[in-house]
């Protein structure tokens, strides 16, 4: 086993045989050692020392070890470290209540060293893990502020700059209204990141609103334009201009619509063309992007939203993708509630009727707050 110098574990046990013990187990693994009588002392001692993990003994005076662990998972400062129960056999029924309380394990007496040993090693491990995880959690949050942060600011630098160009003729007005809208859209997924931070932290709820399918599908396509003409791919859509759906409209067409669209051009031939339909059917809208691409083998196809599978894949016209995109959509529309459905055929297996068609299936209207 690895040695774990430096580490601390309280042992609190109001048995001194029972703590000599421990105490010449622990010692020989190079563990630092601390020890309290019950659990009102292990308390005072944990908030002090904040040790790696605590030995608690279950029968004690004063305070036993069922409440000494609760009120230890109350307290900020020793909520996080592990407590293995020390208990003898006939306690094994209430040890499980107390392992609801937090603790992580329980070891039976007479001690085996072996098991006591391995069950420590086991749990300072994880501890180390879970820190570590966590640690990785918040740079990855920082990283995200600072990034939302800088980027925004060279974003509202050029709008302004763009502000002050004159209009010298249609074509740069034309580029302007255009450089000022891949501006807006920029800052909108600033904005959606800001929020899916604070969606993961708990601090916002996703703010749904009833948005028209025709004009989601219309900025989608709009901000695609240039992709749709590089390949000479011609869009057919039908879509009821009363048909609307409850989404949050920047994820909805930044994340959903947009890499729906972006993977049936990557996978397209040149000069085909992609349907995109709506309607309303049973109590929820059906919106469909049809291709009349390559498609994707069924072992793809049931590992798209995976995001620990690999799925990136190289387009008709070499396109590079990440394989992140479909899980995104995925968590998206389940926010919303809805439902995303995928058929796709190869080109090889059916050379007359070949491509992917995406189905989502969304709520018609918001619910109303109570």
């Amino acid at each position: 086993m690895d040695s774990f110098q430096d580490k601390l574990i309280l042992i609190v046990d109001d048995i001194p045989k029972n703590i000599q013990l421990l105490g010449s187990i622990l010692s020989r693994e190079k563990f630092d050692i601390a020890v309290a009588n019950d659990g009102q002392e292990a308390i005072e001692q944990a908030q002090k020392l904040r040790p790696n993990l605590i030995l608690l003994d279950v029968m004690m005076p004063v305070m036993d070890g069922f409440e000494a662990c609760r009120k230890l998972k109350e307290m900020p400062e020793t909520e996080n470290i592990p407590i293995i129960f020390l208990t003898a056999k006939t306690e094994k029924d209430s040890v499980i209540e107390g392992l609801k309380m937090g603790a992580v394990d329980y070891v039976t007496k007479p001690f085996n060293s072996v098991e006591l040993l391995t069950r420590i090693h086991t749990h300072l491990d994880l501890q180390d893990k879970t820190r570590n995880l966590r640690i990785s959690n918040e740079e990855r949050r920082e990283l995200l502020h600072v990034l939302c942060h800088d980027l925004a600011n060279p974003i509202s630098l050029t709008v302004n700059l763009l502000e002050l160009a004159p209009d010298v003729s249609e074509p740069v007005k034309q580029l302007k209204n255009d450089i000022r809208s891949i501006l807006a859209n920029a800052m909108d997924l600033i904005d959606l990141v800001r929020k899916l931070r604070a969606l993961e932290e708990g601090k916002i709820s996703m703010e749904m609103m009833l948005l028209p399918v025709e004009h989601a599908i219309a900025a989608s396509v709009s901000m695609l334009e240039r992709k749709f003409d590089a390949k000479q791919i011609t869009v057919e859509t039908n879509i009821p201009s009363d048909l609307s759906i409850c989404v949050e409209r920047t994820s909805f067409v930044n994340s959903v619509i947009n890499n729906l669209l972006t993977n049936a051009i990557k996978f397209s031939e040149p000069g085909s063309k992609i349907e995109i339909s709506a309607e309303k059917l049973d109590d929820k809208v059906k919106i469909s992007v049809r291709d009349h691409g390559i498609g994707m083998p069924e072992t793809l196809v049931a590992n798209l939203f995976d995001i620990n599978k690999p799925t990136s894949r190289k387009g008709t016209g070499g396109e590079l993708g990440t394989g992140f995109g479909m899980p995104l959509v995925k968590k998206f529309v389940n926010s919303y509630g809805g439902e995303i459905i995928i058929k796709s055929r190869e080109k090889e297996d059916s050379p007359d009727d070949h491509g992917t068609e995406i189905i989502l299936l969304l709520n018609p209207e918001c619910p109303t707050a109570e």
